[in-house]
């Protein structure tokens, strides 16, 4: 019995390390960055074709990337304490704040 037990109880632990792993990439700021865009615009159901891929500035970080129809993606992350990032797709804006929100708000979903 106490087999099928860790049976019923390794999906949990896969789901907590998968967190964890989130948490560790976190302290990494770039990839900071591209996690938190993507996790936008994925809960802002945009249709991605190409993830926003960023590169470092000298007043922090740009992405761009491209929805499933062709739209031009932006993301730009200021360098300073509180990381707000600004998204637009094909220049509307559709979110501003900061990134650490948005990896903690990650963090609390459930899968």
């Amino acid at each position: 019995m106490k087999r099928w037990g860790w049976l019923l109880v390794a999906p949990l632990l896969a789901g907590c390390s998968q967190v964890a792993a989130l948490q560790q990439v976190s302290g990494v700021p770039l990839a900071t960055a591209e996690i938190a865009a993507a996790d936008v615009l994925v809960a802002q159901d945009v249709p991605l074709l190409k993830a926003p891929n960023c590169t470092e500035t000298a007043t922090g970080f740009t992405c761009s990337g491209t929805t499933l129809d062709g739209r031009p993606i932006a993301v730009s992350v200021s360098n300073d304490e509180q990381q707000i990032m600004t998204i637009t797709v094909d220049g509307r804006q559709i979110f501003t704040g900061p990134v650490q929100d948005v990896i903690e708000q990650a963090g609390e979903r459930t899968p």
